[in-house]
């Protein structure tokens, strides 16, 4: 009896951990989305009953997300949606320009047939994807942005530095929430294709400033779109309360 009570609470705990680390995924993948609105306030009951989930396993997964910057923990408050606005897209796409950067120079520098490889094959996949949601353009194909951060990450997975691909996720992510705002105001005459198509070229031939100048400029893109419609982050931002 004492050898059986010994092993189940282990058990337990470790079903409780597999719970905790699949809800991460869920919610997560809701926040990046959009599905969880930017600023939104994540009650644990209507959690609870979104993710058919116990009350313990999603405050600990919430507590984890808070570790990547999508959900911020407010005394007395509870759980939110990290949220966004003018300063932090700013912020931000300073800084993922300037990581994202060091990353390729480092994955230029250590990247062999094989890198080549893995960037060929994600930007030809990426090619085939639509970029936005069959029926309707205005939002965002799932697939696409699935495939458009698999190819960003081949880009730079010769680093040779996990903080820095670590650094990559993370800032992605955030990217991505503000990305899903400028699809709504998308310039028609904006070339995306024609963008990543360049940025394959000049990194396979090893231009590395060049390769740099360019990615400054493809995600300097899409922020000048949000910051461009003034109501675009006040309309993300609507779901606090």
């Amino acid at each position: 009896m004492k050898f059986s009570d010994s092993g189940a609470a282990p058990a337990a705990e470790n079903g409780a951990r597999t719970q905790s680390s699949a809800l991460v995924g869920r919610v997560r993948s809701d926040i990046v989305a959009g599905a969880l609105a930017p600023g939104a306030r994540l009650k644990l009951p209507d959690l609870a009953e979104r993710y058919r989930s116990g009350i313990n396993p999603l405050r600990e997964a919430l507590a984890r997300l808070t570790a990547t910057g999508l959900v911020v923990l407010e005394d007395q408050k509870g759980f939110r949606v990290s949220p966004v606005s003018r300063e932090d897209l700013i912020d931000l796409t300073r800084v993922r320009i300037e990581i994202e950067c060091l990353a390729l120079r480092r994955s230029m520098a250590h990247g062999d047939v094989e890198w080549e490889a893995r960037v060929v094959a994600a930007h030809h996949r990426l090619t085939r994807m639509r970029l936005t949601a069959s029926g309707n353009p205005k939002k965002l194909s799932d697939a696409w942005e699935a495939m458009h951060q698999e190819f960003h990450l081949a880009l730079i997975s010769a680093c040779q530095s996990r903080w820095l691909l670590q650094f990559h996720r993370q800032l992605a992510e955030q990217s991505a929430r503000y990305r899903r705002l400028a699809i709504n105001f998308a310039d028609p005459k904006r070339d995306i294709p024609g963008e990543h198509d360049e940025i394959v070229k000049v990194v396979l031939a090893r231009d590395a400033d060049r390769a740099c100048k360019l990615f400054e400029a493809h995600f300097a893109r899409t922020t000048d779109i949000v910051l461009g419609q003034p109501g675009a982050l006040k309309q993300a931002a609507r779901a606090r309360n």
